[in-house]
This record gives C-alpha cells, structure tokens and sequence, in this order.
C-alpha cells in the first residue's frame, strides 16, 4: 500500500481529531509540487537521476551522474538552499568548465546557445513567463520569478588559472519554492499543535495530582486510598509504558508508539483484573484513575500522530530527491532544525512523563525504594553508610556481630565497622514512619518475634 494511502487511513483509525488532521503534512499536495518541480526541471533538459545539459542540439547532449560531477566535467550542477528570515531560497548553480582546447569563440557561442534556449521556453512555456533571465555583475545567468524576461549579454567569468574558463548560470525554480514554504508551514502548524497539546496535558497532570494529595493522603491511610493507589503505580511502574527505566540514554529508552499502545493495553487489563478499581474506598479515587488513564491515553495518541508525521516528512524528502535528484534529504532538516521543536525538540513524552513521575508517581513512594537489601523488609530505623548504601538496623548489628566490616554491595573498607548512631537516615526514617505505618509495624513485630526467640532459646521447656 502507498505511504498516502497509509497516512490518510492511519488517521481515520487511529480517531485523529479533525483540527490535528488539519495541521497534518499533507503528503498528496506535496507529492504534486514534486512533480512540478519535475516539470520545470525537465524543461531546462535535467532529466530525473542525472544531470542533462543540452549543448548545441537534441542529439548533443552531455549526461553526468551527480556522483560522477568534478571539475574535469564541461557541466557542473549544484543545488543550494539558504535562508532568509522564516523563507528557504532554492538555486540551481550550472557551471561550464572549459580547457584551452576549446576556443574563446567557441564557448561563447555555447553560452549564446544555451541562452538562446532559455528565451525559447520563457517564450513558449506559460508556466515560466514570470521568469526573468540576465547577466549579473558576477558574470552570472540568473533566472529567477520576475515579470520581464529580457536576456542581457552572455559574458565569461575568467579564472585565476590561464587554461580555463568558467561561465555560470544559475536558476531559481517556482515549484520548489512553493514546495519549501507549504512544508515550512506545516511544520509550523505541527509545532504549534504539539505545544498546545503539551500545555493541555500538563494541566490534566496537575489536576491527577491535586485530587491524589488527598485521595493518598498518609495521613487518612485507614479509611483512604493510599496503599490501593500504590499497588497501581507499582504496576504502571512495571510495566515500563513510555520508557524502558534502565537504559541510559534517552533515545535508547524512549519506546515507538506501537510499543507504548501494547505496554498500556497490558497496565491497563492488569489494572481491571486485579480489582483495585472496584474496591476504592474513595469513590473520587475512580474518577482520578480515569483522568491518569486519559492522560496516557492522549499522550499515546499524541505519539502515533507525531511518528506518522515524522514518517510523512522523512518520506517526502526522500521522494524528492528521488524524483530530482537534488540532494536535499538531509540539508534541508539541518537547515530549519533550529525553528522546529517538532523535528529537533525534545519529545513529548519526555516532558511529561517527567512531570507525572516527579509529580504524581512520587506522592505515593514505592516500597521497593526503602526496602534493606539484605533482609527485604523494610528498611525501618535505615542506617545509611559512608558509601550511601542504606540497610536497617537489625541487619548492620548482625554484620557486625559477625565481624562483616565492609559494605557488602561495594565492599567500601570498614562501611559496616565505622557505622554508629550518626549513620541514621532521619529522612529516609520520617518517610517510612509516614507512609509505610503497615511495613513498619510487622519489621517491629518480627524484631521483637526474633529478640524472644533468642531470650528464650528455640527449644523446648523443660521442667527439672
């Protein structure tokens, strides 16, 4: 199936809203004005995937492949593109080369020859009738979008070197620059449509997190939410929906859409099975779990439109170029990459998935994150070492019992040894008291289980 056919079924399927549809890279007009630009080529005699310059008549014609073009060929073409303010300007840069095998007389009457041609089709073609062609004060053809089209005097540029001379023309073509600007903005529609987007989900994220300050208060644990609440974000945490949290690099961790609409599915049915959503105590607490699931959800959608974009536009580069050989796939991103957060920025799903871990994700703190590595429990009363690691107390004083001096993650000389009562996380232990009550209370309930046993002993009574 062709790409536009895709994009124009992926939006109807994926529901794209009609305003996103509207500010969408509208492949099919852009493929259009390609082959414009096609046209307008081929009537200057540069033929689709090489380069064509037409000398003294149809059966003279000089052929170079772009990668074959150097400075031992008569005819050399570049293509540029500049900008100016907000505008990309195209040209189209011919140079003949010639030795002193060719007589000054006979250059001439090429350069004559090819303006010669030049006036033929701004005299036939209707398209080009708004082009004017003259002689710069640089020795240089132009000819660029004006209403007179009169041809000055076709003269030579003279090199430093004695044996060669040079006459350039260059050509500033109509459809590509229309090409250029519906492109440029597009993009900007696109930027506009991703910050607005991204303001309006920040605010449903700000809201999430106003209802859960109550709804997973600490404070009303017994009749609240809280622990409820923190069994969905250890999934949704699990799950990985938007990124993979062990990469280091944020390209590496950041998944594609298709990804993201799996993992979702996948929190969302574990979410349902597991029945928290229907045994909430709060009933506010439902209506805030369908606001965090709307916020993923739009989130989600936000990615599939960007990557069907961002596919649209690396396509329709790739088929001017294919169909021009022109070369512009990759300068003309570097060119605007400065001017559009939608092909440089960072992406929305880093920005505000930031927001909903350092914001809602963090009002609810997972056990895992106070948890002792050694017995894993809770770390209560955590006794933090030198080189960070933290562990409970219970656990430091049986190390030291058994003359374990060093920390045993990354074995830090005398960690363990030189650990007191200063080396206590008051931090760490304010947090557990507050929003483990639960965990807390059963690691008192095993330190003061396991101090009788050793009271006591493991034996039987016996009776003398």
């Amino acid at each position: 199936m062709k790409f536009a056919k895709v994009l124009e079924q992926t939006l109807v399927e994926e529901e794209i809203p009609d305003d996103w549809v509207e500010a969408a890279i509208k492949y099919k007009t852009l493929k259009k004005c390609i082959n414009q630009v096609v046209k307008e080529l081929s009537l200057f005699g540069l033929g689709q995937n090489t380069l064509k310059l037409i000398l003294h008549n149809d059966s003279s014609v000089i052929e170079v492949p772009q990668e074959d073009a150097n400075a031992s060929n008569p005819a050399i073409a570049h293509y540029s593109l500049t900008k100016k303010d907000n505008n990309i300007i195209s040209t189209l840069k011919i140079s003949f080369d010639y030795s002193d095998e060719y007589t000054d007389e006979h250059i001439r009457e090429l350069a004559q020859e090819i303006k010669s041609r030049i006036e033929k089709l701004l005299g036939d073609d209707q398209e080009l009738t708004a082009a004017k062609v003259e002689l710069t004060d640089a020795d240089k053809l132009v000819i660029s979008p004006q209403s007179s089209h009169k041809i000055e005097e076709v003269d030579e540029t003279k090199s430093d070197s004695p044996t060669s001379k040079r006459v350039n023309l260059e050509i500033v073509l109509n459809s590509d620059s229309k090409f250029f600007s519906m492109l440029n903005e597009e993009l900007e529609s696109l930027d506009a449509l991703k910050k607005r987007e991204e303001d309006r989900l920040m605010n449903e994220v700000d809201q999430v997190r106003s209802s859960l300050v109550t709804l997973a208060s600490p404070e009303k644990y017994r009749k609240g939410d809280l622990y409820k609440w923190r069994e969905l974000f250890r999934m949704y945490l699990d799950s990985e929906v938007f990124f993979r949290y062990n990469e280091t690099t944020s390209s590496g961790s950041e998944r594609t859409a298709e990804q993201v609409k799996k993992n979702l599915d996948a929190f969302m049915e574990r979410a349902q099975n597991s029945g928290i959503l229907t045994s909430f105590r709060n009933k506010k607490s439902k209506l805030a779990f369908n606001q965090f699931a709307h916020i993923n959800s739009h989130l989600l959608k936000v990615l599939q439109f960007q990557s069907i974009n961002s596919t649209a536009l690396r396509k329709i580069l790739k088929k001017f170029d294919k169909q021009t050989s022109l070369g512009i796939r990759n300068e003309f991103p570097k060119l605007i990459s400065n001017d559009h957060v939608f092909m440089t920025g960072a992406s929305i799903a880093q920005s505000v998935c930031y927001v909903i871990q350092s914001s809602i994700l963090k009002l609810v703190p997972q056990l895992e994150d106070f948890t002792c590595p050694i017995c894993l429990s809770i770390a209560y009363k955590p006794i933090k070492l030198n080189c960070g690691h933290i562990f409970c107390v219970r656990c430091l004083v049986k190390m030291k019992q058994r003359s374990k001096a060093d920390c045993p993650i990354c074995r830090l000389h005398n960690a363990v040894l030189e650990a007191d009562g200063s080396n206590l996380d008051e931090k760490s232990l304010a947090i557990m008291k507050r929003y483990f009550p639960t965990e807390v209370r059963m690691k008192l309930k095993e330190r003061d289980q396991e101090h009788y046993t050793e009271f006591v002993g493991q034996g039987k009574c016996i009776i003398m």
